[in-house]
């Protein structure tokens, strides 16, 4: 038997309120809830950010604007393998613990824990640059610009896993939330694969119209668009974390 057939054998018979609720409703439900995770958290700052630091260093200060589509591909490529390598250890560890009898804890301590980021984020839109904020490590910013500015497909495939890693905050609890969700629902491991699938395409979706935008030489409506935006991004991913949150507090 494979460990997914094990994992699916086992949760088939704890049925959570989540996860019945989910089996009633997964088709109608989880599609547009995957919709909405996926490109809510794809416009978080972090991996923007980055992408436009990338892009514009190409274009700016390496003046190799020929060099912009293919390279931003390949950083692109490689946060969607990272970031879907990195939902299924979420998922499948959801899975785990969903049969053992942490599942009710657990389920409490991430409604928290998404509560407490969402409230972060929305803090920010607020008062930014006040207190506690989520992103990348400012301690991290000199080690991966020695990257961007390496300029070669290999260095840009580390930096896109890099990024990936340490952008965690921003988007790790988005993801998690709907890993979690999709453990409960009782889907086939195909079905899940699926879905994490489509969610990290849609995580990469702006990546991907930024990167196509700049290579048309739209960089400055690009850099104007993330400027003025940055604080209605994280509103809207402080509003969809809550969301989540009181999903686990009421269905768990």
């Amino acid at each position: 038997m494979s460990l997914f057939s094990f994992l699916n054998s086992q949760t088939s018979e704890v049925c959570t309120a989540a996860g019945c609720y989910l089996e009633r409703n997964g088709g109608l439900v989880s599609f547009p809830l995957i919709t909405i995770a996926g490109l809510v958290d794809g416009i978080n700052p972090c991996a923007i950010g980055m992408m436009l630091l990338l892009v514009g260093y190409l274009v700016v200060f390496a003046n190799k604007p020929e060099r912009v589509l293919k390279t931003g591909l390949v950083y692109i490529g490689a946060i969607y393998v990272t970031y879907l390598i990195i939902g299924l250890f979420f998922y499948q560890s959801a899975t785990l613990i969903d049969a053992s009898p942490y599942r009710k804890p657990f389920n409490l301590a991430l409604a928290l824990i998404l509560l407490t980021a969402g409230l972060i984020n929305i803090k920010d839109y607020f008062r930014p640059g006040w207190g506690v904020s989520l992103g990348i490590p400012e301690v991290s910013r000199p080690f991966l610009m020695k990257w961007v500015e390496k300029i070669s497909l290999p260095a840009t495939a580390f930096l896109g896993i890099v990024v990936t890693l340490l952008e965690s905050p921003c988007s790790l609890p988005i993801y998690v939330g709907t890993a979690k969700i999709l453990a409960q629902s009782g889907f086939d491991f195909p079905v899940v694969l699926g879905y994490l699938g489509y969610y990290n395409l849609l995580f990469v979706l702006p990546l991907i119209i930024i990167l196509v935008l700049v290579w048309k030489g739209k960089d400055m409506v690009v850099l104007e668009w993330e400027h003025r935006n940055k604080r209605y991004m994280k509103l809207s991913l402080g509003l969809f974390l809550i969301i989540l949150a009181l999903f686990f507090l009421v269905f768990s």
